[in-house]
């Protein structure tokens, strides 16, 4: 007589394989994303990998995980667990992602979102890009959110530089500028901190450069933090382990006083915007030459 299954066994779940790594626990279930289990968040980094790879494979990177999927249990890890020949000296290694099954295989292990240094490999010590994150109080509508953009924009197009926008896939906007290596982070942060507190000091009752929910209420908090050493941003195209599933995603500036919200787009639809685009809208992004000159210090009122 064939032996009755009990209610506790369970039928195992077949093993999953993408871009050649075993998907174990394919089905667990993304608490605060009724719906969505591991593997769609798996098959959204397999089908946006060649988008977000290089964002993050030239950059040292930190990975938010949770594990077991829950987002009440998400901690950064910053290095390797295994030495890496990015080793230098008695420092930690860097993590670094070089090709899509690194990606799947970071996910696959816990991995929801991926920040990255503002400098890349192999001058770590020398920036290539500025970050400017708008990050607004809770209680702001999503129009104070793209005003505060055009104010930001206006004064990056006085001091002639060249910027690029995106979502955060949370509640702001991220402000990315390319420069070319040749100042050191504390120069840089410098920089980036005199920029937050032109605009705040212009725009006091809408802007704060002071860090604080005292100081951000009713404000937008222009976040130049991110400009040190070892300081990280969300990378463009990647996933927030937030409700909703979010996705940090480039636009073009036309597109900006279109948008709904920081968290506009998720692993659900950002293939949708994809798939629709005739160009990237960050475009020569990688062929932009820009110093941080004495003119643009000197404007800011800095030395």
């Amino acid at each position: 007589m064939a032996q009755l299954r009990t209610a506790s066994e369970k039928t195992p779940v077949p093993a999953i394989h993408v871009a050649g790594v075993t998907i174990s626990h394919p089905e667990r279930p993304i608490a605060e994303a009724p719906g969505r289990t591991k593997l769609d968040v798996v098959r959204y980094h397999e089908r946006i990998g060649r988008w977000l790879l290089p964002q993050i494979a030239p950059r040292p990177i930190a990975v938010v995980k949770c594990m077991g999927g829950r987002f009440d249990d998400c901690f950064f890890q910053k290095h390797p667990s295994r030495r890496s020949t990015e080793e230098d000296g008695d420092s930690p290694p860097f993590m670094r992602l070089a090709d899509v099954a690194d990606i799947v295989r970071a996910v696959q292990n816990g991995g929801f979102e991926f920040h990255t240094w503002g400098a890349s490999f192999p001058r770590l010590d020398r920036p290539d890009r500025i970050t400017l994150d708008l990050d607004p109080d809770a209680g702001l509508s999503w129009g104070a959110m793209t005003d505060a953009a055009r104010r930001v924009r206006t004064l990056l197009d006085a001091l002639g530089l060249r910027w690029f926008v995106k979502t955060t896939g949370g509640k702001g906007l991220h402000f990315v500028v390319p420069i070319t290596r040749h100042m050191g982070w504390d120069e840089v942060k410098d920089f980036s901190r005199a920029v937050a507190q032109h605009v705040a000091g212009a725009l006091p009752d809408r802007f704060t450069a002071t860090m604080g929910p005292k100081h951000r209420r009713g404000k937008i908090f222009i976040d130049y933090l991110r400009n040190g050493r070892g300081a990280s941003t969300i990378a463009a195209y990647s996933v927030r382990a937030r409700p909703g599933l979010g996705v940090s995603v480039p636009l073009r500036w036309d597109e900006v006083p279109d948008t709904t919200g920081g968290a506009q787009w998720t692993i659900d639809t950002l293939h949708e915007r994809l798939d629709r685009l005739k160009r990237d809208p960050w475009d020569g992004y990688d062929d932009t030459r820009q110093r941080i000159t004495a003119q643009m210090r000197a404007r800011l009122g800095t030395s």
